[in-house]
C-alpha cells in the first residue's frame, strides 16, 4: 500500500479540466467479444507485486473480461484522475480511499452498484461492514471493498522491557501513565530523546480520532449534521493529551505520518497506531516490536478505520459494467482474499477467513483481530477542506500552546457546523 495513502490533492478544483492521453473507457466491445476494462491506482509500495498478480490470474482466469491496469503515484494520480472521468475519459474502475469517494459520488463521475450484491456475486455479509458503510451514501452503495483495516498500537519491546513495562496498555489510563515513564526527554535534545508515544495530527490514520471517540469525544455526530468537536468530553480529552505532550512531552508536536513512522522505526517512539503496511519497515529496521489492540476508554475501545475501495465510472456501458462486477466478486472471493492478506500483512477482506488460513504472516493475523473501526469524518464531501483547514490547524495551535483548549474548539466548532451546513 502507498505510505502516503492519507494525503489528499484539492480535487474540487480540478474538476473542470480536462487531461489529454488518458485511457478511455465506455466504448462498446465488439459484437460476441470480449470487454476490456480499466482500472486505476496508485498502489506504488510493496504490495504492487501482489496487485499486479491477482489482475494477471483474473485475466488468466477466464476468457470473457480483460483488465488493463494502471498504477500511477499518489500526487499524479489525484490530479489526473477526478479531470478524466469528469470528462468521461476516466477508467472503468478507480481505487478511492474512503474519504475521497462522497466527492466522486456527489459529482456523479462514479456509479451506484447495488445491483452488484443483489445480483448475489458476492456475499455482503461477509464483507467488512465498515468498508460497505464507508462506500453508501443517501442510501446507495458505490464501491467494492479493495483493502480494509483498522490501526493498532504498535510497541518497541526492548524499550518497554527496559522501562520495566511487561506489556502493551490495554486502558487509556495505562496509555498515558506507560508514556510519561518511556520518554527520556531533554530540552534542546530533539535529535536524540525518545518519547513514549508518537501522535501525528496529519497525513496519517487519525490518532487523535482513537484518543476522542474512547472517552465519548470525537469530530462530528453520527448523523454527519453537527460537530461534536467542543463537546464537554471532547473538551476533556484533548485537555488531558494536551497536557501530557506540553508538559510531559510523551510526543512531539506537529508530526505528519511520515514523522510519525519514522520516530518509531528509529527507535525513539515507544508507541505508535498505525496500520499493516507499517510493519515490513519495522522489521527491515531491526525493531523488536508487537502489536495490541488500540486502548480502551471509558466510552469503549475504537480504532481509526481505513479502506481502499474499487468504484465503477458512471460512464461505463453495459459489457464493462458487468466485467467490473466480475473483477470485484474475484477480487473479494476467499482464495484472492486470503492470498494478499498473506502476501501483505493486511487483514482479508473476507470477514469469514479462518485464521489458520493466516499462519503464514502473523502479522495479518493480528490485524484480523482488530476491531471497533471508526472512519474519520467519514461520509462527508467536505472531508479534505475540514480536515486541513479546521482541525488539523486547531490541534495544532492546541499543541503548541497557542490559546485556551475550550476558546478553540468552540471556534473550530462553527467553522465545521458551516462546512456541513454548506
Amino acid at each position: 500500500m502507498r505510505r502516503n495513502i492519507f494525503v489528499l490533492g484539492a480535487l474540487a478544483a480540478t474538476a473542470a479540466l480536462t487531461v489529454s492521453g488518458c485511457s478511455g473507457s465506455g466504448q462498446a466491445p465488439p459484437a460476441n467479444g470480449p470487454v476490456t476494462i480499466t482500472f486505476w491506482n496508485s498502489y506504488t509500495g510493496p504490495d504492487r507485486p501482489v496487485v499486479e498478480q491477482i489482475v494477471k490470474d483474473f485475466n488468466a482466469s477466464q476468457k470473457k473480461v480483460t483488465v488493463e491496469m494502471t498504477i500511477q503515484p499518489f500526487d499524479v494520480y489525484s490530479q489526473k484522475l477526478l479531470p478524466a472521468m469528469s470528462a468521461g475519459k476516466g477508467p472503468t474502475i478507480a481505487a478511492l480511499d474512503a474519504s475521497q469517494f462522497p466527492q466522486y459520488a456527489k459529482l456523479g463521475v462514479i456509479s451506484p452498484i447495488d445491483d452488484f450484491y443483489k445480483s448475489g456475486a458476492i456475499d455482503r455479509s461477509a464483507l467488512p461492514q465498515a468498508s460497505l458503510d464507508a462506500t453508501t451514501l443517501d442510501g446507495k452503495t458505490y464501491g467494492s471493498p479493495m483493502i480494509a483495516t483498522n490501526t493498532m498500537l504498535y510497541w518497541n519491546k526492548d524499550l518497554f522491557a527496559a522501562a520495566g513495562i511487561t506489556g502493551p496498555p490495554a486502558t487509556m489510563e495505562e496509555l498515558a501513565v506507560d508514556a510519561v515513564a518511556l520518554t527520556k526527554y531533554k530540552e534542546g535534545a530533539e535529535t536524540t530523546n525518545v518519547y513514549g508515544i508518537a501522535i501525528p495530527d496529519r497525513e496519517a490514520p487519525s490518532s487523535w480520532g482513537v484518543l476522542l471517540w474512547a472517552d465519548g469525544g470525537g469530530f462530528v455526530n453520527d448523523a454527519r449534521t453537527t460537530s461534536i468537536f467542543n463537546s464537554p468530553q471532547s473538551v476533556a480529552a484533548i485537555t488531558k493529551w494536551n497536557d501530557l505532550i506540553q508538559k510531559q512531552h510523551i510526543s512531539p508536536v506537529g508530526l505528519n505520518g511520515v514523522q510519525a513512522d519514522s520516530l518509531f522505526g528509529a527507535g525513539r517512539a515507544a508507541m505508535l497506531m498505525n496500520g499493516p503496511w507499517a510493519s515490513t519497515g519495522y522489521k527491515t529496521a531491526g525493531i523488536n516490536f508487537g502489536v495490541a489492540p488500540t486502548p480502551k476508554g471509558s466510552a469503549g475501545q475504537f480504532a481509526a478505520a481505513v479502506s481502499s475501495n474499487m468504484h465503477l465510472a458512471a460512464h461505463a456501458t453495459n459489457a464493462e459494467r458487468q466485467g467490473a462486477y466480475d473483477f470485484f466478486a474475484f477480487w473479494n472471493s476467499l482464495k484472492v482474499s486470503t492470498y494478499y492478506a498473506v502476501n501483505t500483512g493486511f487483514p482479508p477482506t473476507r470477514t469469514d477467513t479462518p485464521a489458520s488460513d493466516l499462519e503464514a504472516n502473523p502479522t495479518s493475523q493480528a490485524f484480523q483481530k482488530s476491531g471497533n473501526g471508526r472512519f474519520y469524518l467519514g461520509g462527508l464531501a467536505k472531508y479534505a477542506d475540514i480536515d486541513a483547514n479546521v482541525i488539523v490547524p486547531t490541534l495544532q495551535r492546541i499543541t503548541n500552546g497557542g490559546g485556551d483548549v475550550t476558546q478553540l474548539l468552540n471556534k473550530a466548532s462553527e467553522q465545521i457546523n458551516a462546512g456541513l451546513a454548506g
